[in-house]
């Protein structure tokens, strides 16, 4: 079933990526990022944005239904990304979390803790940052697909 919160994003790209180049990139650099990345398999380049969660230099783009998307397979082994943070270009390399893998699970948490929207958009309604998740709120992320690419800045 189709996330209305994804969805609306995908749609809104083509808005997003010329914000974000801007001078009005401020309206969205807080939780936003333009991502430049070179394919894997194909040698493109391409150039997405995210929303993530930043962490001192660890930045955690957090994905819902990972089915629709294929980036995020790039980073199954350590690849190179830039990341577009408010004015400048980072450089680093990111990762896939295993879903399921107590990795994802702690960062999910570590996002869920500092964005209290954060767990509405993934389907979970009753997530209490003193517990943390449960297996049957883990068991949502799953089933749903959820994803996590951990991008690490050099700079």
């Amino acid at each position: 079933m189709a996330n209305k919160y994804s969805d609306t994003a995908i749609k809104m790209n083509f808005l997003v990526k010329p914000l974000l180049r801007s001078p009005l990139h401020w309206l969205l650099s807080s939780s936003v990022a333009l991502m430049r990345f070179t394919g894997r398999k194909s040698g493109k380049e391409f150039e997405t944005p995210v929303g993530f969660t930043r962490f001192g230099k660890e930045f955690l783009i957090c994905l819902t239904e990972t089915r629709n998307r294929q980036w995020w397979r790039n980073y199954r082994e350590p690849w190179p990304m830039s990341l577009k943070h408010k004015t400048r270009w980072l450089e680093g390399e990111a990762r896939w979390l295993e879903p399921g893998s107590a990795e994802y699970r702690d960062n999910f948490e570590r996002v869920f803790r500092r964005v209290s929207f954060a767990p509405k958009i993934y389907k979970i309604y009753d997530f209490d940052p003193e517990q943390g998740l449960t297996d049957d709120q883990l068991q949502i992320l799953l089933d749903n697909g959820s994803g996590i690419v951990q991008f690490q800045s050099r700079s």
